[in-house]
């Protein structure tokens, strides 16, 4: 049962048997969303943390807002970045927001509801692929629309049509390794064979020309003792690119060595004069994997 006055006015009460109506208690909820996705949330106080799964490509994350007059805090996080719309709505709830311990500064309502558009940050490499959104609702929020934008540019690599990217990877101290195969971004490009105490290893190249071939080079291994793989340009990306070294023998000798990520000036066949990409240490016990990224966004951008 419950007691109720007859209407407001009223000195009378009349007993019920409708449970009370409990008011809205302040949450913090997780949901997860996809590029394209629409999300509408009405009904709710406190926090709402979206989880954003993005894609390799490049451009900007945008996340456009519609709703009622009730003001919420829209906050965009990405890759150590925000950016945040302040609360928007309706500025008759400016006081109420105060009251809550709101900075004034952060409110960002209207005489006619502010409670539209949208907010972005660039994501200009790869990696990270996810992106955090949260909605602070400190009144209970009539109504609220977002639609998640990604960024939608293929990550292609630089455009260096004078130079081809190189991989090498040699035994400098001609204490033999372990074997491995070798993938760029998930996609094989050879094999490498440190099985010897001798200053053996193996070079990758980028190319489509399956007569390339490096004439000089900046490590100290011997090109003749190099075997050499070519594989295909487009497995090479903008932004961070990951290598890596898939065990496939364990030669019990441990592992150390330095991949030298070049870009070689291309005459005909002939590959030389390398610039330096970057350098990618690795070291552990018999038997790893290894996995290692570098951020290709220029020709030689140590230069």
């Amino acid at each position: 049962m419950a007691i109720k006055r007859i209407h407001a006015r009223s000195p009378y009460y009349i007993t019920s048997k409708d449970s009370p109506i409990a008011p809205p208690t302040s949450t913090i909820e997780y949901f997860s969303a996809n590029c394209g996705d629409v999300k509408i949330s009405d009904g709710f106080i406190g926090r709402r943390n979206y989880v954003l799964t993005l894609t390799g490509d490049t451009g900007d994350i945008t996340i456009d807002y519609s709703g009622g007059n009730t003001p919420v805090k829209i906050t965009l996080y990405y890759d150590g970045s925000l950016v945040s719309t302040g609360y928007v709505g309706l500025d008759a709830y400016d006081s109420q927001l105060i009251a809550l311990g709101i900075d004034p500064s952060e409110i960002n309502t209207g005489p006619t509801s502010t409670k539209t558009g949208s907010i972005s940050i660039p994501k200009t490499t790869i990696e990270p692929k996810v992106a955090t959104i949260t909605v602070d609702s400190p009144i209970v929020n009539d109504n609220l629309s977002l639609t998640f934008d990604c960024p939608d540019t293929p990550s292609e690599a630089p455009t260096c049509p004078d130079r081809a990217l190189v991989f090498q990877i040699c035994n400098s101290n001609s204490a033999k390794d372990d074997n491995f195969d070798v993938y760029l971004n998930n996609n094989y490009i050879g094999f490498l064979d440190l099985n010897s105490n001798a200053q053996v290893g193996s070079i990758f190249i980028a190319t489509n020309n399956a007569s390339a071939d490096l004439v000089s080079g900046d490590f100290v291994c011997p090109l003749t003792l190099m075997d050499t793989y070519r594989f295909d340009p487009s497995f090479v990306l903008y932004g961070t690119n990951t290598l890596e070294l898939r065990n496939a023998q364990n030669n019990s000798n441990g592992n150390y060595g330095v991949i030298g990520v070049r870009n070689y000036l291309v005459d005909g066949d002939d590959l030389s004069t390398p610039c330096v990409v970057a350098n990618l240490e690795y070291s552990g016990a018999s038997g790893s994997d290894f996995t290692l990224t570098f951020d290709y966004t220029a020709c030689c951008p140590e230069d």
